[in-house]
Parts: C-alpha cells; structure tokens; sequence
C-alpha cells in the first residue's frame, strides 16, 4: 500500500509519500523545504492536523515525530480524499484513458 500524507508547513500544503510509518513517527518524502526542528501538521487517513515536529532531513527524506503520543495506524492507513492537492488530468490522452470508444491501435 503506497500512503500519502498532506503536510501543513509554514502557510503551505503539500503531498508527501509516506516511506514508513509507526505510532510515534514517519519517514517522509522531503518536499525540499522542511529542516530539522520545523513544526507541521500532518493529516493522513482519518487522522487530521497530527503535530509533529522533523527529527532529520535528508536530500530525499524527512524524519517527523508525533508530538501528541502515539497514534492509531489503522485510522492513519485509511483512505483519504487528497482534494484539490491531487492534480486531475483535463486535456491529452491520459482524460480518455477509460472512455469505452476511444482509439485503439496495435
């Protein structure tokens, strides 16, 4: 299972992949603005605004730590609605992709 996380840092939202996960913590993608000491909010599943400060940075990863305890990894597994952070596709083939009469060659 591939997870996302929206992450809230400083006015700004983006979608991170979640590497790993456990009850107190995550290794995240690193949008290549977080630093160590930074204090986010986290929502991934049904979990809302987790707080969480980075731990380390990497190049390509980020460490967080959950600062209110430890959280329900089932609630945080669950599928979430990403909204207008996820880009939809509106012109080239890919918006067709699943339309029933589109061309087929080969």
């Amino acid at each position: 299972m591939i997870l996302y996380a929206r992450i809230d840092h400083r006015e700004r939202a983006v979608e991170a992949r979640v590497r790993n996960l456990s009850i107190t913590g995550a290794c995240i993608d690193n949008p290549g603005e977080l630093t160590k000491g930074d204090q986010v909010a986290v929502t991934m599943g049904s979990l809302q605004e987790l707080p969480a400060e980075v731990m380390w940075t990497s190049a390509t990863l980020a460490g967080l730590h959950f600062t209110k305890g430890a959280i329900d990894l089932a609630e945080a597994r669950k599928p979430r609605d990403r909204g207008a952070t996820a880009a939809k596709a509106s012109a080239g083939w890919i918006n067709n992709i699943h339309h029933a009469y589109r061309r087929r060659d080969g």
